[in-house]
């Protein structure tokens, strides 16, 4: 019996301009022009009488129609590939490229890829070091680890605030929970050693407090949900990143107020003091992001599944 199959080429050029959301980047991957890639979607619309993608100005967008046929299509070809590989004698590699928080990357994954690697040779982690929202319709970018609150999901007021969004486009993105946000206090054991000793939370008034810039809100709303209020501005110490408010309380200069899970994996022998309870979590969690036309592809697949299980540990 005869297969019913659309134009193969023009699939291919489907395929190729929802992965990276452009009929530029299509053109390029598959060295043709940009209207030799759009001649070619029109041409697998006529055939499949649906609309797949709606043209914008500067952008194009899949309808709900191309979303379901590129999750599709999309697993269609990524097995095909692999299976090519395998008809010729090697595996197929492919390349994630992750966005990733930068203390996350140097604390928690970085260090951790090897165990990945290890049982998915075929796959290959580049990661983007960036504090900045992911949007997967702009980006050449797979996946994403930010923090912050997920949208539509409440939170209770006394939460210390996450500034910043994951994500600018929020529509076709799924979120894994990764962790949750709690806080911790760290400081050098010389410094309470020489000072006022931490008995209580209002005796950190007599301490230089360590922000970070990412966080500003940080040290204000968990002072105020301690029911503790004194100004933490006052002879304060910024910092840009996490790694150098964890540096900073490590030298001795103040106490920092960082998430834990951080503090555990820049800490492991237990060098700094932990004067109070990590408890208060914060007002937002760390997420996987995934565009969800893509979440059941093999590579993005295995690597949640492994980072999912490295999350729990």
């Amino acid at each position: 019996m005869k297969r019913a199959l659309p134009p193969l080429l023009a699939l291919r050029a489907f395929e190729a301009a929802a992965r990276g959301m452009s009929f530029t980047n299509a053109a390029l991957e598959l060295n043709v022009t940009q209207s030799a890639i759009s001649r070619q979607v029109r041409t697998l619309e006529d055939y499949l009488q649906r609309k797949l993608f709606t043209r914008l100005t500067r952008k194009i967008e899949l309808t709900e129609e191309g979303k379901a046929y590129y999750q599709a299509v999309g697993k269609m070809f990524a097995e095909l590939e692999e299976a090519t590989a395998l008809a010729k004698g090697r595996r197929a590699r492919t390349v994630l490229t992750i966005s990733v928080l930068p203390t996350v990357a140097s604390f928690l994954l970085t260090p951790r890829l090897s165990s990945f690697w290890q049982s998915n040779k075929d796959i290959e982690v580049r990661i983007i070091s960036s504090t900045e929202p992911v949007n997967f319709h702009t980006q050449q970018i797979d996946m994403a680890i930010k923090v912050g609150p997920l949208p539509g999901k409440r939170y209770h007021a006394r939460r210390p605030r996450i500034g910043g969004e994951m994500a600018q486009e929020w529509r076709d993105v799924r979120a894994d929970l990764l962790f949750p946000n709690i806080l911790a206090t760290v400081c050098s054991k010389l410094l309470i050693e020489s000072k006022q000793p931490l008995t209580s939370l209002s005796d950190l008034a007599h301490y230089r407090l360590i922000h970070t810039m990412t966080q500003r809100y940080a040290w204000q709303d968990w002072l105020s949900a301690h029911d503790v209020h004194f100004d933490p501005l006052k002879n304060a110490i910024n910092c840009g990143q996490y790694f150098m408010s964890l540096q900073a309380a490590r030298d001795g200069q103040g106490i920092a107020l960082v998430p834990s899970i951080l503090v555990d994996s820049f800490d492991p022998n237990g060098d700094l003091a932990r004067p109070f309870p990590a408890k208060l979590a914060s007002a937002g969690e760390y997420y996987l992001l995934t565009p969800k036309a893509r979440y059941e592809e093999r590579a993005i697949k295995r690597f949640r599944e492994w980072i999912l299980a490295q999350a729990v540990k």
